[in-house]
């Protein structure tokens, strides 16, 4: 993934607060950022800084306070602009793994036949078209956060917005799953934004890694990682120091949460 690409989100002057919040305070603050068609972006920070919360923003579920989120992909009938993959799979129990896939094309303009060809689809890229007749339930926890990543590319969104999807697994299943999704970005070209509190993950995956710190949070380091992939998990050490010091400045300065 390399060349000029254009935009295919931008934050402008990004605020956040929460509405129930009779103090006013902001979650974000001030966020500018661009991501470039068919990248891969990384957003790390501590704990409840905010990352999960920005990845709502972006997808729409939220409103902002104040700023502005433009999205510019093209919107059809027969897809979506941006799909959510979830720290949980999420999975519907009362539906076979199909029709966990098939439910994110529910109300976009597709036939029973279409659903279906895309669903089975999207199973095959993400390794699991044997599994499409079976229940949740006889799934491996790598294998459900596979069947919810076919539910979100099965509606051929230009965004892939990622919450912690991995962090639940275990380490072999995680690096599994790491190196399947880059398969999958590279074949696919899809954009993703990926959050994760792992920095040698957003290492390993990312072009470009983007750390939120301070309350409310702000973009306190842009960091783009030249190495090209595939990459050696061991030959990162130098991004995550640098973030590393980054994050402890920010707790050094009083701006840490």
């Amino acid at each position: 993934m390399s060349g000029a690409r254009e935009p295919i989100v931008e934050l402008s002057g990004l605020a956040f607060g929460h509405p129930g919040d009779a103090s006013g305070r902001n979650v974000l603050e001030g966020l500018d950022l661009s991501l470039k068609r068919g990248g891969f972006t990384a957003i790390v920070g501590p704990s409840g800084v905010g990352k999960s919360t920005l990845l709502r923003v972006v997808a729409g579920l939220v409103a902002a306070r104040r700023g502005e989120v433009r999205l510019l992909a093209r919107p059809a009938p027969d897809r979506r602009t941006a799909a959510l993959v979830f720290q949980d799979a999420r999975l519907m129990p009362w539906r076979r793994v199909l029709g966990n896939v098939e439910f994110g094309l529910e109300g976009l303009a597709l036939d029973a036949a279409a659903r279906r060809r895309r669903a089975e689809a999207a199973l095959a890229l993400v390794g699991l078209a044997d599994a499409a007749g079976r229940w949740p339930g006889q799934l491996s926890g790598g294998q459900r956060q596979r069947v919810g990543i076919a539910r979100a590319l099965a509606v051929s969104a230009d965004l892939l917005l990622m919450d912690e999807p991995f962090s639940a697994l275990d380490a072999i299943t995680r690096q599994a799953l790491q190196d399947e999704l880059l398969r999958i970005w590279r074949e696919t070209g899809t954009t993703i934004l990926f959050v994760t509190h792992d920095l040698d993950e957003a290492t390993y995956l990312a072009e470009r890694v983007v750390l939120l710190a301070g309350s409310p949070a702000r973009i306190a380091r842009d960091v783009a990682i030249r190495t090209p992939h595939p990459r050696a998990r061991n030959g990162l050490d130098g991004y995550v120091s640098d973030l590393r010091r980054a994050l402890g400045e920010t707790f050094i300065g009083g701006a840490g949460i």
